[in-house]
């Protein structure tokens, strides 16, 4: 074997060393507590909530983008930002839907599923999953769910 074959091989070999150990370092918590929110308008809409729970502070949610599902439904892309208490933040990607209840006028089921893309302060580098499950008053602009998920750290 040629020495720059071993330089190659040693280097190769190294990686995988590297990335197990760095996938173990990983941190993963679950997480749960409730949203009360209001929708406040806006061009996007904007909805601000407090947050209550592991992840206790406050929330807001800016709507990118609404179409309309089959038997009434509304599809919703949206991003959330968290800040808790202890001032760390974080940031998600969501899909939400909500679905009319029957004989309710204006009432829907809300199912929300979050990407967590990022955070600073005590949640730098967060990566994980949250859904949620509530209800959306468009009468009052109220809404009011229970989230619970994973949130991971490097």
């Amino acid at each position: 074997m040629h020495d720059y074959s071993k330089i190659i091989l040693g280097a190769a070999v190294a990686g995988l060393g590297i990335a197990p150990l760095s996938a173990m370092a990983q941190s993963c918590m679950p997480v749960s507590g409730t949203i009360a929110a209001t929708v406040v308008g806006g061009d996007p809409v904007t909805v601000l909530g407090t947050v209550d729970g592991d992840l206790a502070g406050a929330t807001m949610a800016i709507v990118s983008s609404q179409a309309e599902g089959d038997e009434g439904r509304i599809l919703l892309g949206l991003g959330h930002a968290f800040v808790t208490f202890d001032r760390g933040t974080l940031q998600t990607k969501d899909s939400a839907t909500w679905t009319p209840i029957p004989g309710l006028a204006g009432l829907f089921h809300m199912s929300t599923s979050y990407e967590i893309t990022g955070g600073s302060g005590s949640f730098a580098g967060a990566t994980g999953h949250l859904i949620n499950d509530g209800v959306a008053d468009t009468n009052t602009g109220q809404v009011t769910l229970r989230y619970e998920g994973e949130v991971c750290l490097p």
